[in-house]
């Protein structure tokens, strides 16, 4: 049997999703439990996958991992086996051939911030429509070798007032690009990088790449799939919810908000 599980995160004590020696990762506390659970034996037999490799810091309400099981996975015992700052939402039964990463219909981040004194919101949504289609992002994610920087962002928005909420929709993202958009659409709103100078940004014509705004705010909502469909546990989402409202950041409430919502629409459908 082959499952997909929908899993939550809060980052911020982590060192990213994927493994590493010798330090707390995601992935690491996921893969313990899942084994803890008897869910598989030989990881390389389970044939696992993730849908995306988070960097340190980032949480995630919408991650994707799949795996071939031993038995059918119990959402609560897994949660009883994983760390209050990561919680199992719902696992689902899917085909032998599901891969979360190569499948994925679409990946949607939001980033959530203060905004800076002097935002001008108008200029800032100018230039996130200009993200928007088919661009060269060399100067907007970092370098990974032998991997092209072109790509197709679908959706690109911010918006709010004292809190800023980015929002960015694409099939695939490079390394660090939603960051580094981030931090371009904040210097366009505050006037420290003009939108002539950002469009030569994206015609590679830049003399420097954008820094990357700081991880803790983002979050990685959903990844949806054509013929996938991860519907969110009560019990879980609730649970999680308590550990979320215990921390003080404005990407937490806005994480609350998103799962609240999330519940709603899978109890409507």
């Amino acid at each position: 049997m082959r499952y997909a599980f929908l899993v939550a995160y809060d980052g911020s004590r982590y060192f990213g999703f994927v493994r590493q020696p010798n330090r707390p990762t995601i992935e690491a506390e996921l893969l313990r439990a899942f084994e803890r659970c008897g869910l598989y034996r030989k990881l390389k037999e389970a044939r696992y996958r993730v849908a995306a490799r988070t960097d340190r810091g980032v949480s995630a309400i919408g991650q994707v991992v799949a795996l071939d099981v031993r038995r059918e996975p119990n959402v609560r015992e897994l949660n009883a086996a994983l760390p209050r700052n990561i919680a199992v939402l719902t696992a689902a039964e899917v085909k032998p051939d599901f891969n979360p990463r190569t499948q994925a219909q679409s990946k949607h981040y939001r980033y959530i911030c203060e905004a800076p004194p002097g935002f001008d919101l108008l200029l800032a949504r100018q230039a996130a429509r200009l993200l928007e289609g088919v661009h060269d992002f060399k100067h907007l994610c970092k370098h990974e070798w032998g991997r092209s920087t072109i790509g197709e962002l679908e959706q690109a928005n911010v918006r709010g007032q004292k809190i800023l909420s980015f929002d960015f929709i694409a099939r695939a993202f490079l390394w660090q690009q939603v960051r580094r958009m981030v931090g371009a659409l904040l210097a366009v709103g505050t006037g420290k990088l003009s939108l002539d100078e950002f469009e030569r940004m994206l015609e590679g014509q830049a003399k420097q790449a954008m820094r990357p705004a700081p991880a803790e705010g983002l979050i990685l909502v959903s990844v949806r799939y054509p013929s996938v469909a991860l519907r969110p546990d009560a019990r879980a989402v609730s649970k999680f919810i308590k550990y979320l409202r215990g921390r003080e950041h404005s990407g937490y409430e806005a994480m609350v908000r998103l799962l609240l919502k999330k519940l709603s629409a899978s109890n409507t459908s």
